[in-house]
């Protein structure tokens, strides 16, 4: 592959790096009126494997729950004046103590192939690629009788493993998250 023709990662061919959909679901269980997601401790896996040598571009993101959305928005009216609205954020296991995404994605509202654009390389090998949703939704009249909410994101990423592209791209864009 010529360096000099790439200027942009949304060049990235796609027959040499096809898009991966993954898909992450949580639940939160009914806990004295509220339904809580855990924190990043307990994160699970999207059960894509991580390869060596490789750069990570995600393309977008979804999200939804098995609520319909304006049940989920109004569990969003916490009591207490407290800040619990549920957010998402994804890891490499193998470094878990630093965030894949710059800031974690809030989820006060569903939406569908938000646009993201963000370049990650893993640094250490074997890994494989957490997620984690924690917040809280608070019990609502209409969800009276819901005992479980669950959360699902659905993340669009190409795995980039040529190393003459990676080369090229890592030189255009600097800031890629390590």
């Amino acid at each position: 592959m010529n360096e000099e023709l790439i200027a942009r990662i949304e060049d990235l061919p796609y027959w040499t790096s096809p898009p991966i959909q993954v898909t992450y679901t949580q639940q939160a269980t009914l806990t004295l009126g509220q339904y809580p997601f855990t924190d990043v401790k307990t994160a699970m896996g999207f059960n894509v494997n991580v390869t060596d040598n490789s750069l990570w571009y995600i393309r977008a993101l979804s999200f939804s729950a098995d609520i319909p959305e304006v049940d989920y928005q109004q569990a969003l009216q916490l009591a207490g004046g407290t800040n619990a609205i549920p957010v998402f954020q994804m890891f490499f296991s193998g470094q878990a103590h630093v965030p894949m995404l710059r800031n974690a994605i809030q989820l006060n509202q569903y939406f569908r192939d938000l646009d993201f654009k963000q370049l990650v390389m893993p640094k250490i090998l074997p890994n494989i690629l957490k997620g984690n949703i924690f917040g809280t939704l608070q019990q609502t009249a209409a969800l009276a009788g819901i005992n479980v909410v669950n959360a699902t994101v659905e993340v669009y990423i190409q795995e980039i493993t040529d190393d003459a592209f990676i080369k090229a791209v890592t030189k255009n864009y600097p800031d890629i998250r390590r």
